[in-house]
């Protein structure tokens, strides 16, 4: 693999799923941006922030090389905004709950390098057929 953990490099996104953007390098090597890496800011629509054929600067925050993939984050390298935070009035004779929910993403976890070769193989024949 060409490149290394923390650099910036400009790739063109190929595909979109749900759980991230996926990236192609001008070597043809790929990589996926997790929504998590989209923005700083929550992320409910992943094509809010990138669209298929756009080229996108991101940073290499892991390489997988059992799987021949770059984890990419566009968050990183991404112009800081300042988030505008309110200011919320507590009365004193309101008392808040707090709620507190435990997730368990293991499914997810177990899930995501399944997803992630099925579209590096969709990519890849789509590119055979190109």
């Amino acid at each position: 693999m060409e490149f290394q953990v923390g650099d910036i490099i400009v790739g063109e996104v190929t595909g979109i799923q749900p759980y991230g953007a996926f990236i192609r390098f001008p070597n043809d090597e790929t990589g996926l941006i997790h929504i998590s890496e989209i923005s700083s800011f929550f992320v409910k629509n992943i094509t809010d922030y990138v669209h298929i054929n756009q080229h996108v600067r991101v940073k290499i925050i892991d390489i997988l090389e059992d799987r021949n993939l770059y984890r990419l984050s566009l968050k990183q390298v991404a112009e800081r905004r300042r988030q505008n935070i309110r200011k919320i009035n507590y009365q004193s004779d309101r008392k808040k709950k707090v709620l507190i929910s435990h997730h368990d993403f293991s499914k997810l976890q177990e899930s995501l390098p399944k997803w992630i070769e099925k579209e590096i193989s969709i990519i890849n024949e789509e590119e055979k057929h190109d």
